[in-house]
């Protein structure tokens, strides 16, 4: 869908600066559109305005039910928690697919170190927007602090760095319509309506094999595997399950 950029006012060179960087990739456009990308006091927002009422996204990590999965990191009932075992609380860890940051705010509420990347511009900046906002939060700056987020596909090769683990959620096609989708898929569905990754294959042996534990794939939770390989194990949530790979290393890639 067609995306332009909208400034309230008093915010106009942000919005000049955010046009100017989606042109360059590609993702906005002069005049009306479907999508609109707002800069305002708030913060960002992503608006759809071809249905009524219009959908709104703005992504906030202090409240609502982000702020409740925060508030309750150090729950090991969290499958994503489960996934990662016994891994150091302060190690560091990827996230290669940040999305919407709920799992990276997760991680990094845990006690991890989090690297974590996001390849669609549009998602990178509303992403951004919100950690910035909420690095001003006495209660989530520490969270904040753990979290390093760049904007492109996962390089986990040139990291000064080296990471115990990494998580990577794939898109998925839905298989059928379901009646209610929530608000937030439903925006990002019209933003990335190609609802697969066509590398995700190549993405996930990357990661294995510059990673010293193991890596974790989010899948839903009747969907196929990803990749040739089984996963060594699987934690099966209501939705969603977490594959767990181990890590490939060097050697025995050239063993292979």
């Amino acid at each position: 869908m067609p995306l332009t950029v909208r400034a309230a006012p008093g915010h106009e060179s942000a919005a000049n600066a955010l046009r100017q960087a989606l042109a360059a990739r590609g993702y906005a456009h002069a005049g009306e559109a479907t999508l609109v990308l707002e800069t305002g006091d708030r913060g960002l927002e992503l608006v759809r305005e071809d249905v009524h009422p219009p959908l709104r996204l703005q992504l906030d990590f202090a409240a609502g039910r982000q702020g409740y999965r925060l508030a309750h990191a150090g729950h090991q009932r969290e499958g994503l928690i489960r996934a990662f075992g016994r891994l150091p609380r302060d190690g560091h860890v990827l996230d290669a697919s940040a999305g919407l940051g709920r799992d990276t705010l997760l991680l990094a509420a845990h006690g991890f170190r989090v690297t974590a990347w996001e390849r669609h511009p549009v998602v990178y900046h509303l992403l951004a927007d919100a950690l910035e906002r909420a690095a001003a939060s006495p209660e989530l700056a520490p969270i904040i602090g753990r979290i390093t987020l760049h904007e492109g596909k996962a390089d986990p090769a040139h990291l000064a760095v080296p990471a115990m683990a990494a998580v990577f959620d794939p898109m998925f096609p839905e298989r059928a319509k379901r009646a209610a989708v929530k608000k937030d898929m439903q925006l990002m569905q019209a933003l990335m309506p190609e609802a697969a990754d066509p590398d995700a294959e190549q993405t996930l042996a990357t990661l294995r094999q510059n990673v010293e534990r193991r890596v974790i794939v989010k899948r839903p939770l009747h969907a196929p595997a990803l990749g040739p390989d089984s996963p060594q194990a699987s934690i099966k949530g209501k939705s969603v399950r977490f594959d767990l790979y181990p890590a490939i290393t060097l050697a025995k890639v050239g063993d292979g």
